[in-house]
């Protein structure tokens, strides 16, 4: 991959994110309202890494963090720091992210992520231990200001 680019989303890259978006068969419905929050990366004039959140009571939720394998980890990290300073940038303190698996887990906790109580989480107005998130890991990022 050449040419790679890390940046916000601006709404001309609209059709490349839903082209991207579409390809992840994991995703039932694609939230075009997470787009104006998001950083990606472009490689080879397609969208290969995306990462936005969706905020709740000025808390901000990580929802779309997709990448292709092939992504090198200094764009990743890049990403990240443009993600974070984007969230630094809007006063936003605290990142939290909803995670079902160990590898992940691995991943958040490398990026300097730390497990949040559950007991103490709250999605609306309903713990998240009432959800079908119950199971899940939270963890949450101190961002410095």
């Amino acid at each position: 991959m050449e040419d790679i680019v890390v940046k916000l989303y601006e709404p001309k890259d609209y059709e490349k994110v839903m082209l991207f978006l579409q390809g992840v068969h994991s995703l039932k419905e694609i939230e075009e309202e997470l787009f104006e929050n998001a950083v990606i990366i472009i490689g080879d004039d397609e969208i290969v890494g995306m990462i936005t959140y969706e905020l709740f009571r000025q808390k901000a939720l990580i929802r779309y963090f997709i990448f292709e394998k092939e992504v090198e980890e200094k764009y990743l990290i890049e990403m990240y720091e443009k993600f974070f300073n984007s969230l630094r940038d809007k006063e936003i303190n605290r990142v939290f992210v909803i995670i079902n698996n160990d590898t992940i887990k691995d991943m958040f906790l490398n990026l300097g992520f730390n497990e949040f109580p559950k007991a103490d989480f709250f999605l609306t107005e309903e713990s998240i231990l009432q959800t079908k998130y119950k199971d899940a890991i939270v963890m949450f990022y101190e961002i410095e200001n």
